[in-house]
C-alpha cells in the first residue's frame, strides 16, 4: 500500500493501521438474540404459525448482525467495500420497518377483536 499524504502531512496508512490496532484491543461483540422459546416443541394447533414468525424473527435477527459486523469492518478498516455494507444495512432497515408494519397490523387486528361485543 502506498503512503498517501493529504492536508497537513496526513498519512492515511499509518492512520489505518492505528484503526486496526484499536478494532483489536477493544472489539465489542454486540448480538441481537432472540429468547428460546418452547413453541418449537409444542405441537399445538399454532405451532406453524408460531414457528414461521419465530423463523422470521431469526433471519431479521441475523440481518441485523450481519450488517453491525459489516459496519464495525468498514469502520475499523478491515473491510473498504462500503457498497455491500450499505446494501446489507438497507436490507435490515427494510426488513425491520416490514415487521413493524406487520406487527402494527396484527395488533389493530387484536384490538378490532377485541371491540366486537358478544
Amino acid at each position: 500500500m502506498s503512503t498517501i499524504t493529504g492536508l497537513g502531512g496526513v498519512n492515511y496508512a499509518q492512520m489505518q493501521q492505528q484503526a486496526r490496532s484499536a478494532a483489536r484491543v477493544a472489539k465489542p461483540e454486540v448480538e441481537f438474540k432472540l429468547p428460546e422459546t418452547g413453541a418449537s416443541a409444542a405441537a399445538g394447533p399454532g405451532s406453524s404459525a408460531t414457528s414461521s414468525i419465530d423463523s422470521a424473527l431469526r433471519s431479521l435477527s441475523e440481518q441485523h448482525n450481519t450488517a453491525d459486523k459489516m459496519v464495525l469492518d468498514v469502520a475499523s478498516g478491515r473491510d473498504l467495500n462500503v457498497h455491500s455494507t450499505m446494501v446489507a444495512l438497507e436490507k435490515a432497515d427494510i426488513a425491520l420497518k416490514y415487521t413493524v408494519q406487520l406487527r402494527n397490523r396484527a395488533l389493530s387486528a387484536y384490538e378490532e377483536l377485541m371491540r366486537i361485543q358478544v
